[in-house]
């Protein structure tokens, strides 16, 4: 008489007896399944969850249904309207235009909405506030929005890519233009994305939320634009610089403007972050890094303008010099506002997180939040920016008189500027402070409290000479020191008295100097003790000790399943 096991099939049989099966996969594949399953955990899980929302988003649909649509079509209109000089022309450029604004509108306009509008509405549902309660930070959740739009584009991308490999079967655009054009075209798709991030959460409200996506997509369309017109005069003429001098400036490009994405990027993720937390270090360190790469591109520039020295032509180097200079007045001008607008509190966290030892204090206490640390931290770096620019331009004072004039000149406007914008951030710093023991102020009312203090240095003191002297023109004089505008132009015109630019350095020093002594304890803040408490918490979190009877059995039904 049969068993149960012998009515069922054999292999069944043998499992249910016990009998064990060999495993016989290959090692190689076991690895394989091992590290893609550590790299699934990895994740950004809002990588995942923004991407599985956007392949099934009727957005996204739409638009690479449109997408494929366009390329068929433009594929065979395109051919049509070549017919029959395709066969024996070059009708490659014809063709890769229709395809590159095919492919632009979705990177470089849909998707970059898209984004702002996710960010957009994670700010304005509160699930922002959701999401703080988890171990997710701020910077995974910005960085797992833009790698979703960048796996769109890549999508996008892959989708279209045959159609520009068609393009480039039809002769008349070279391997390198073509290269460049997509490059360019994803990597600007990238920054628009990251601008565009970086604008959601600026204003809330909906009125600044309308205003805030109005001049988000007046900003696209620009871009869209200028894109699209760089890109029809490569496609036309190629590329017109070869060698080492595209490379040098491929790079370049490259640097500064990664860099400025990236503080863009850490603006973000500081907007995203709660005010008892410290929001202000990681956009200094973007800071920093942004600068130094202008720093060493103008370098690399001036060096590759000025290394023939045999030719005695020093104007392209000054050029640059005078360029970089401006650049790094005005972003100091803009950035040294804001920061000046920081609040001063200063939590228990963070203050827990400040250097302890005297040198570390001295190098990394300009690092952290607050306005008084902030105000050090641009002077110092204003200061180094402009000295840099200035070494260079003292570089090519030897290669002849006008280079010897224009460094005088330009040492005269760097003094002049360096005083002035100082002298106007100890101004913002006191006027927020006053307005802020009356109201809530916002880092963008540093701008403008920045552009009051400039309006009322170059008006005032014209205002009563020009009543002084009865309404009538007069002379520059001494007594136009602070009129800043007045006091640019003349040395602009090698017309100034040097004892103007002595007095302005001296009032800035003054001021700063002022701002250092009444707030000393504020430039120089104090580290706390982290409590004990907080150090077993941060311990157990991390797994170096295990967790208390009460944490691993929080019921309190012990090990035989009932409550003692």
């Amino acid at each position: 008489m049969s068993t149960a096991e012998e009515s069922i099939d054999p292999s069944l049989a043998e499992i249910l007896r016990g009998a064990s099966t060999e495993d016989r996969t290959p090692n190689w594949l076991k690895r394989v399944d091992s590290w893609a399953t550590r790299a699934g955990d990895a994740v950004n899980p809002i990588l995942v969850k923004e991407t599985r929302q956007a392949l099934k988003s009727r957005q996204f649909v739409v638009t690479f249904s449109l997408l494929l649509f366009a390329s068929l079509a433009w594929t065979v209109v395109g051919s049509l309207l070549q017919m029959p000089q395709i066969y024996y022309m070059p009708s490659a450029p014809q063709m890769l235009t229709g395809y590159y604004f095919v492919l632009a509108v979705p990177m470089l306009m849909v998707v970059p909405l898209a984004a702002y509008r996710s960010l957009e509405g994670e700010v304005d549902d509160g699930t922002l506030e959701l999401l703080s309660i988890t171990s997710l930070s701020p910077r995974q959740i910005v960085t797992g929005k833009l790698a979703s739009a960048a796996l769109q584009m890549l999508l996008y991308f892959v989708a279209l890519f045959p159609c520009v490999a068609f393009a480039y079967t039809l002769r008349g655009v070279d391997l390198p233009t073509l290269g460049l054009l997509m490059g360019v075209l994803i990597l600007a798709g990238l920054g628009l994305t990251i601008f565009a991030l970086a604008m959601a959460p600026v204003s809330q409200g909906r009125m600044g939320q309308i205003v805030s996506l109005l001049a988000t997509i007046a900003i696209l369309v620009a871009a869209e634009f200028a894109i699209g017109s760089f890109a029809m005069d490569l496609i036309q003429y190629g590329i017109l610089i070869e060698g080492s001098d595209l490379i040098l400036l491929i790079a370049s490009t490259i640097a500064v403007l990664a860099s400025f994405l990236f503080i863009l990027l850490m603006a973000t993720t500081a907007k995203l972050t709660p005010e008892s937390e410290n929001r202000s270090t990681g956009i200094r360190v973007a800071i920093l890094v942004h600068l130094f790469c202008v720093l060493a591109v103008a370098s690399g520039f001036i060096y590759k303008l000025t290394e023939g020295l045999a030719a005695q032509n020093p104007y392209e180097g000054a050029g640059v010099v005078t360029v970089a200079t401006g650049y790094f007045v005005l972003f100091w001008a803009i950035v040294g506002s804001m920061i000046c607008a920081e609040a001063p509190t200063m939590t228990a966290r963070i203050r827990r997180e400040l250097p302890g030892t005297f040198l570390t204090r001295l190098l990394w206490t300009w690092l952290t939040p607050g306005p008084a640390t902030g105000l050090i931290f641009t002077a110092v770096c204003l200061v180094a920016c402009v000295g840099s620019m200035h070494f260079m331009m003292l570089q090519m004072a030897s290669l002849g008189p006008w280079a010897a004039s224009q460094s005088s000149t330009h040492l005269q406007m760097s003094l002049l500027l360096v005083s002035y914008l100082t002298f106007a951030l100890v101004g913002v710093r006191f006027l927020i402070s006053f307005l802020r023991t009356r109201n809530t102020v916002n880092v963008r009312v540093g701008m403008a409290a920045l552009a009051v203090v400039l309006l009322l240095m170059a008006v005032v003191p014209y205002s009563i000479a020009l009543h002084w002297n009865d309404y009538r023109q007069f002379e520059y004089s001494v007594w136009q020191a602070s009129n800043w505008v007045w006091t640019l132009q003349r040395t602009m015109n090698s017309a100034l008295d040097p004892i103007v630019v002595y007095i302005v350095v001296g009032f800035g020093a003054v001021a700063f100097l002022v701002h250092l002594v009444l707030l000393g304890q504020r430039v120089l803040p104090q580290r706390l003790a982290t409590p004990e408490r907080v150090l077993d918490e941060y311990r157990r979190l991390s797994g170096w000790i295990p967790p208390s009877e009460e944490e691993s059995d929080p019921l309190g039904l012990g090990t035989g399943g009932t409550k003692t």
